[in-house]
């Protein structure tokens, strides 16, 4: 089927010599032709000897005759090789002598002494070598490793005039050590002091009162702050707030504590506390230039809560804000509802509702779509130009979603458990057998629980492993961490399954024995194993290093703060996206192009189990889903690497070079210095934006203005 496909007939070859009839096919021939060889040969020393004896008889040795002989057994050795390489040249396909056409002219020495001459076998396996460990691996050419070399070379004289001023700061130091000795020594007499002066338990027991009520009938302010934030820590209910206040006073005053609290009270000031800190952000929101909202829509039982967020610049912080505003029970959730509640909270919050410039949502359709969306909807009743950036985790859970789906099968049920093969039910019944019966569970069979389990594979494996993961469909990184976990304990499953079974075999009840057998024979099929190694390679090359970045912080100071450069908090990389999803996507193409290499061990794993017809079927399905994920992936992310989001390269390492090609590009000036290959690619990708028709620029002009020229030729 699938594996005779023309664009499959390079893998096959590629491998052929781990097919053992075709190898030993080719051994006979080899051993056949060199025994012919071998005695011609013979026949020819046997010539030479019998030739050399006539002349020993003779006593005729001549300098020239002995050179004649090494002649002739040079010529034999070079005879043997030429006959080699004539028979693995006459073996080759005919796809493959063109290569080794090509191969022959090309390597040879360039230049020096052994100019034309064929490059030496060791330098040979060099190049191979260097080809294994290198090819197909990101910041490998050499022009990457040139750029890291000069971005080392910056660091490091960055750290060494760090350096310079630590030595200068420890110098001054030294002289404020003393300072404060002298400090210290004045602190401890004044201690002495205070503490000659004793306290009796009721003073003291007065005071804390004091700290808590004002009078009588009055709470002090520094109650009122540490009920309402004892009340934001984690899910603390009212009434639990309530009883940590008291047990703060008893302890602090030593005296049982009355309810000091009614839940009435404690709402009142977490209602009044929250208004006032509202409305205090919405000040600065009104004074940002601009503002974003973020929405997304939960479902508890029958009630959809819709939560509305806004997100600004504070010119009182120095930082990015994020605000919950609004937690709404609605009906139904479709664009008019979404939209709607928006423009309507916008405006009683005393906002500008055209200065609302970005929407953060979920991809879903009401949300996402680019004709009928909510953020299209939006636009239109508010006379805006909001622009909507999709949530990076969820498309990276679709891009996952999908390629599972392609690669491995749809499953009937997108949430629950079933018995057909699938690595999700295999992964599912792996948690379920040790670790799905809690100590609590009435139902748990024979009464065996997680607990007794993992009592079993120490006793009987001297194994010991943690509490599985639950997999879930709609947390993929939950089923990944469950596949790395059942990759890593595989062999142990399959000898602790075979004697549990064996000792379960004449007890009852059937079905929980029937889990058993139905997880072992899934251990031992080749294809859902196999599975779960293609889905932990590319989940640990492409999903994890994207949700690292996601999550992760940039240590390189951006903003500025109290007077200094500060780092921006953690999951602000607006600035870093579209380097990254340019990154992303050059190397998502090359794994598409290349995916039998990077999935090499797995499918030499599948030749060896499977048929061709089976292998062909897994080679077409592995090859559909990396399709696919890249399909996913420019629908979702590209819009980082066109305007108006490219400009968010101006906060991050490539402001300069983006700045001259911008200056270049939108503002059609001339070159302010000979642009290099980035400044080049920028240029090109800005003026097919603008030859599309794409003109936003995320505001900033792009038409001529002397503001913006000054800045862009400074920048640049």
């Amino acid at each position: 089927m699938g594996i005779y496909r023309s664009n499959k007939h390079r893998f096959q070859l590629k491998n052929a010599n781990r097919i053992r009839l075709e190898k030993h096919q080719r051994n006979k021939v080899l051993k056949e032709q060199s025994a012919s060889v071998n005695e011609v040969s013979t026949n020819e020393v046997s010539t030479n000897e019998l030739s050399t004896n006539e002349l020993s008889t003779n006593e005729v040795f001549t300098t020239n005759e002995e050179i004649s002989t090494d002649k002739a057994i040079t010529v034999h050795k070079e005879h043997l090789r030429r006959t080699r390489l004539t028979l693995m040249i006459q073996e080759l396909p005919e796809k493959d002598l063109l290569p080794a056409i090509n191969l022959v002219s090309i390597m040879r020495y360039p230049k020096g002494p052994s100019m034309g001459n064929i490059i030496s076998p060791y330098l040979q396996r060099k190049m191979y070598d260097y080809l294994t460990q290198n090819l197909y691996k990101p910041n490998a050419s050499y022009q990457s490793l040139k750029e890291s070399n000069i971005t080392l070379e910056k660091k490091n004289q960055k750290l060494f005039q760090q350096n310079k001023a630590l030595i200068r700061r420890t110098q001054s130091l030294g002289a404020k050590s003393q300072h404060l000795q002298d400090q210290k020594s004045n602190h401890i007499s004044e201690i002495r002091s205070l503490v000659s002066k004793k306290i009796t338990d009721e003073e003291f027991r007065e005071k804390v009162k004091s700290i808590f009520m004002s009078n009588k009938k009055s709470y002090a302010s520094n109650t009122i702050w540490l009920a309402t934030n004892i009340l934001q820590v984690g899910q603390i209910s009212l009434h639990s707030t309530i009883e940590c206040m008291q047990l703060i006073h008893e302890f602090l005053t030593g005296e049982p504590s009355q309810k000091m609290l009614s839940t009435s009270t404690l709402r009142t000031w977490h209602h009044d506390i929250s208004e006032l800190n509202f409305n205090r952000q919405i000040l600065q929101a009104m004074n940002a230039p601009v503002f974003g909202v973020m929405i997304d829509e939960s479902t508890r039982g029958q009630t959809k809560n819709l939560i509305l967020c806004y997100q600004f610049w504070s010119n009182e912080n120095q930082l990015p804000v994020v605000m919950v505003a609004q937690l709404q029970h609605v009906t139904k959730c479709n664009t008019e509802v979404v939209s709607d509640a928006v423009i309507t909270h916008i405006q009683r919050s005393g906002l500008d509702v055209k200065k609302c410039r970005l929407w953060v949502t979920d991809n879903t359709s009401y949300m996402s779509g680019e004709k009928k969306g909510a953020v299209v909807l939006f636009n239109d009743k508010a006379n805006g130009n909001s622009l909507r950036i999709g949530c990076g985790l969820h498309i990276i859970q679709i891009i996952m979603n999908h390629f599972e789906q392609e690669a491995f099968g749809i499953l009937p049920n997108t949430t629950g458990f079933s018995k057909k093969p699938h690595i999700y039910n295999l992964l599912y019944l792996a948690w379920k057998l040790h670790d799905g019966y809690d100590s609590s569970d009435k139902d748990k069979p024979l009464n065996i629980n997680s607990q007794i389990i993992k009592n079993l594979y120490n006793g009987l494996l001297e194994c010991h492993y943690n509490q599985y993961q639950l997999p879930l469909r709609s947390r993929w990184g939950y089923e990944l961490r469950t596949a790395k976990q059942f990759l890593d304990r595989r062999s142990a499953h399959i000898e602790f399954t075979c004697w549990f079974i064996n000792e379960m075999e004449k007890k009852p009840p059937k079905s929980y024995l029937n889990d058993w057998y139905l997880f072992q024979s899934w251990l031992l099929d080749p294809k859902l194993n196999i599975q779960i190694k293609c889905l932990v390679n590319f989940a640990e090359h492409f999903y994890e290093p994207l949700m690292h970045f996601l999550f992760g912080q940039d240590k390189i100071p951006r903003i500025y703060q109290n007077n200094q450069l500060n780092i921006l908090p953690p999951g602000r990389r607006a600035h870093e996206m579209p380097d990254k999803i340019y990154e992303w996507h050059k190397y998502l193409q090359e794994l598409t192009k290349n995916f039998e290499i990077f999935f090499s061990d797995e499918l030499l794993e599948a030749l060896d189990n499977f048929t061709s017809e089976e292998f062909g079927i897994f080679f077409d399905s592995l090859e559909k889903g990396i399709v696919k994920s890249l399909k996913y992936f420019e629908k979702w992310f590209l819009q980082w690497l066109h305007l108006p989001l490219v400009v968010c390269r101006l906060g991050g390492n490539n402001a300069r070079s983006f700045a001259s090609s911008f200056y270049y590009a939108v503002l059609k000036k001339p070159w302010i210095k000979p642009p290099n290959d980035l400044e080049l690619r920028f240029a090109e990708e800005l003026k097919n934006d603008l030859k599309n028709g794409i003109t936003d620029t995320f505001g900033l002009p792009y038409v001529d203005s002397p503001e913006v020229d000054v800045w862009m030729y400074w920048k640049a």
